[in-house]
């Protein structure tokens, strides 16, 4: 059996202007080598790193503190590296996905009485759930229908993971009752944990960030090229709410067609 792992973070906030949540998923059996390679980089890397993450790396703050050495040239220079290890992993069996929402777009249209999902919805719809139809897509004559084979972990106090799991629950308990099979019963777990300690977490923590950097500052600017090329050379699903795909896909409240 094929087993599935799932890693999930974001970058942004409910009250900015722009939000992404990006997963990194591959086959259970790649991530261990995945994690060694991961913590070879980290430690041979000049500073040194405990981890990644983005927001201390681009301004240098916390685990990336200028007085310990870093600064923008290394600081992202272990984010390429990074990303290069990405890069070289199995195109079959690694792939990343993400969503992004326009906030400010969103705020918009509601007020015009679009009738749209909740931004944690979008997200976890667009990106969360894409993984199983990935999965299941990918390998239907070797996973078992029945098993229970792909596993979440979403970063802690993330907005995404109590309504997915919430939905994973009550998918589980209304295929019980009806015996009628749903791809959500692949779902074998859906927890928390720790950013500082998951490389796969890291990994989905560049590129929401690099994507939430494409859309929120000027081309040109210090690693607004990262999501370009992130998409450049590694298999991945995505969509982009901006108000023009809103405005196509739902409709206002009081809506007339002429």
């Amino acid at each position: 059996m094929v087993k599935l792992r799932a890693y999930l973070d974001s970058s942004g906030k409910l009250d900015s202007n722009y939000l992404t949540l990006a997963a990194v998923a591959g086959n259970d059996d790649m991530w261990n080598e995945f994690e060694m390679e991961w913590d070879k980089i980290l430690a041979s890397h000049t500073p040194k790193a405990a981890y990644v993450h983005m927001r201390e790396l681009a301004f240098q703050v916390e685990g990336f503190d200028k007085n310990v050495g870093w600064n923008d040239n290394n600081a992202f220079g272990l984010s390429n590296k990074c990303l290069m290890h990405m890069s070289y992993q199995d195109k079959k069996r690694f792939r990343i996905f993400y969503c992004a929402v326009d906030l400010q777009a969103w705020r918009k249209l509601k007020a015009e009485t679009y009738q749209i999902p909740e931004p944690v919805e979008l997200c976890n719809t667009y990106c969360s759930e894409t993984v199983i139809g990935w999965y299941l897509h990918h390998y239907p004559d070797i996973i078992n229908p029945h098993a229970d084979s792909v596993r979440y972990f979403f970063d802690r106090n993330e907005y995404f993971y109590q309504p997915f799991f919430d939905k994973w629950t009550e998918k589980k308990n209304i295929a019980e009752k009806t015996r009628a099979w749903t791809p959500w019963q692949t779902i074998e777990e859906v927890v928390p944990a720790e950013m500082k300690m998951t490389p796969g977490i890291q990994a989905a923590d560049i590129i929401a960030w690099a994507v939430n950097r494409e859309n929120t500052v000027q081309k040109g600017k210090t690693a607004s090229y990262m999501a370009h090329i992130i998409r450049t050379v590694i298999p991945s699903l995505f969509v982009v709410w901006d108000e023009a795909k809103m405005r196509q896909q739902f409709k206002p409240l009081i809506y007339k067609p002429w």
